[in-house]
């Protein structure tokens, strides 16, 4: 991959980024603020899967997080045998939540409004007072299961239990499905996470890390020093996108070394979004995952969860991720999504109905176009 990346990158550099060939699009601000168009989304991001949990995060038998994506308040636990499960956070009998703390570590699932129980597969486990509750045979229905797989050191999640199952290989698609894989992240463990509830629309987030015009703007106190400007490998993997960012040293490598000796990757920020609603992005030896979960009712209204994954048999390098964790925690927060913030500001305000993308922005409309594609009817 080193070569492969190194080659086509080498090539951009020495044509330069394009000129633009045709006039800037007009985007109406509606596709972030349409409440029907909200539901529809929600919809779309249910019905695929969604990048939950580490799976380290809950290794150990009977551990569990809950989270709500799409609307959908959701149990990961995983069971006696090890097997990661998902299901809904809801009580079979009358609705009620049946976990109410974030994470922790259990035999069972226990309902605190009457005291129906639960398996760590979502199995029914007992009835309370079940003589007194039907004269019939007792209900079976446990908790509703959702689709579940681990892959790349994640738990993914479909939120939709009416959704054919996907596989996760396939949804990736092969050529992205190998990055990820020649990038570590199977071998990646859980380091640190965090929420941040953001005022904005989910895709003004995502926009952030699919194009580059804002770098030695936005990121001029911060990043932008260490890379080139508005030079990035833009690829497509099966309805997903990529970015290759080089560093300044990188482009220098690949002029003055020789080609067998070049290591292309290490020194590269690499974006990949995944449609629709996650980020994986890699840079300096880890992952950061961005998982972008929209408010059920409110397009302005999006949790992000920032998790870092990092190499398992360098996961005791403290010092040095947790360097790397203060660092995207200030740059991402205070830049990137303060940015998101303040676009969705005024166009709640109405100070703006049409937004001009550029040439060199072209994979926001790229990126809504594969959305409106999941988009139900």
């Amino acid at each position: 991959m080193d070569l492969a990346i190194g080659d086509e990158l080498f090539a951009l550099a020495e044509a330069g980024s394009p000129a633009a060939d045709r006039p800037a699009q007009q985007l109406t601000v509606d596709v972030y603020t349409d409440p029907v168009r909200h539901a529809r989304e929600l919809a779309a991001i249910a019905a695929h899967p969604v990048a939950a949990v580490a799976s380290s995060e809950i290794a150990e038998p009977g551990s569990f997080v809950t989270a709500e994506f799409a609307g959908v308040p959701v149990i990961v636990a995983r069971d006696h045998d090890g097997v990661a499960h998902a299901m809904r956070n809801v009580c079979a009998h009358r609705g009620a939540t049946v976990v109410a703390e974030p994470s922790g570590t259990g035999r069972i699932f226990s309902c605190g409004f009457h005291g129906w129980s639960y398996d760590l597969d979502g199995s029914l486990r007992a009835v309370s007072d079940k003589q007194r509750f039907s004269s019939e045979a007792p209900c079976t229905m446990g908790l509703r299961r959702l689709s579940c797989e681990e892959r790349h050191g994640m738990v993914w999640v479909t939120p939709n239990p009416d959704t054919e199952a996907k596989d996760l290989a396939d949804w990736l698609g092969s050529e992205l499905d190998d990055v990820l894989t020649e990038l570590g992240m199977p071998e990646m463990v859980h380091h640190a996470a965090t929420e941040y509830d953001l005022a904005c629309n989910w895709k003004l987030l995502t926009d952030g890390f699919m194009e580059l015009y804002h770098l030695k703007y936005l990121h001029r106190n911060s990043i932008a020093p260490y890379f080139p400007n508005d030079l990035t490998l833009s690829k497509r993997y099966n309805g997903h996108f990529g970015g290759w960012l080089p560093k300044n040293r990188v482009l220098r490598m690949l002029r003055d070394e020789p080609r067998d000796e070049w290591k292309v990757v290490d020194g590269c920020t690499a974006a990949f979004t995944l449609v629709p609603g996650t980020v994986i992005q890699w840079q300096a030896g880890h992952v950061e995952l961005f998982s972008m979960r929209p408010h059920p009712t409110e397009p302005n209204r999006t949790t992000c969860r920032l998790t870092m994954l990092v190499p398992a048999d360098r996961a005791g390098e403290t010092e040095l991720w947790d360097r790397n964790w203060e660092r995207v925690c200030i740059t991402i927060p205070d830049e990137d999504f303060a940015a998101a913030v303040d676009v969705q500001r005024n166009v709640d305000a109405g100070a703006v109905d049409v937004l001009q993308i550029g040439f060199n922005e072209e994979k926001l409309i790229q990126h809504l176009h594969e959305v409106d594609r999941l988009l139900p009817d």
